[in-house]
């Protein structure tokens, strides 16, 4: 066989394979980068996914933990019970007692002043439950009380597995605000501490009252 003949089949095989195999490594790469993309992707995914599970934080995590609340309370689940059988209609009296309930929003949903909306309307994160004492009555409020009651509330987020559990006084005129004490939690706000910064926004399509409400928890480790 003629030298160059022989030379250039060679010179063919082995850029045949030099080819296939340039191929086959790009191939590689172009692969590699797809599983690079897909894991990206998959990366943000589960990033956004955790930003949202974890928007509200984890008591006892490091530091001072604030979020904010809107509630509006719903005067067709109040009740009361008066320790003077006379009393009439919405009158009070110091030492009555009460239970109430309402809607939890994520905060910076409700409007303030008088307004319309409605505390079953939907996008709700939760429920409140509010049982209290009024320490003081109709009369004190006419001459200008701002704080009525003694109340103990508690934020199902959305239900007892996932709780936070403040009390102290309320504010029950619109503008007004009160600091009271975080008593605890369960699930993620077990052993939770800290303070609640509640302001009375005004009222809503039932008369009662909505309200912002700012936890700030602190460290309990």
């Amino acid at each position: 066989m003629d030298t160059n003949v022989a030379a250039d089949k060679d010179c063919v095989y082995f850029a045949a394979i030099a080819h296939s195999k340039i191929a086959t490594r790009r191939k590689a790469k172009e692969l590699s980068m797809k599983k690079k993309t897909v894991f990206s992707i998959l990366i943000l995914i589960g990033a956004s996914l955790a930003a949202i599970h974890f928007s509200i934080p984890r008591a006892g995590a490091t530091g001072d933990n604030t979020f904010t609340f809107d509630v509006a309370l719903d005067a067709n689940t109040y009740m009361q019970n008066n320790i003077d059988p006379n009393e009439s209609g919405m009158n009070f009296t110091r030492g009555d007692t009460f239970i109430l309930g309402g809607t939890i929003y994520p905060g910076g949903t409700l409007p303030s002043g008088t307004a319309s909306n409605d505390p079953n309307a939907p996008g709700g994160i939760g429920k409140i439950t509010c049982r209290g004492t009024y320490i003081v009555g109709t009369n004190d409020v006419a001459n200008g009380a701002t704080l009525w009651t003694n109340t103990t509330e508690l934020y199902l987020l959305p239900d007892d597995n996932m709780e936070l559990i403040a009390d102290g006084r309320t504010p029950n005129v619109m503008g007004a605000t009160v600091q009271r004490a975080v008593l605890g939690g369960t699930g993620r706000f077990r052993g939770a501490t800290g303070e609640v910064h509640e302001l009375e926004l005004g009222t809503n399509a039932t008369g009662f009252c909505n309200l912002r409400i700012t936890f700030h928890l602190k460290s309990v480790d």
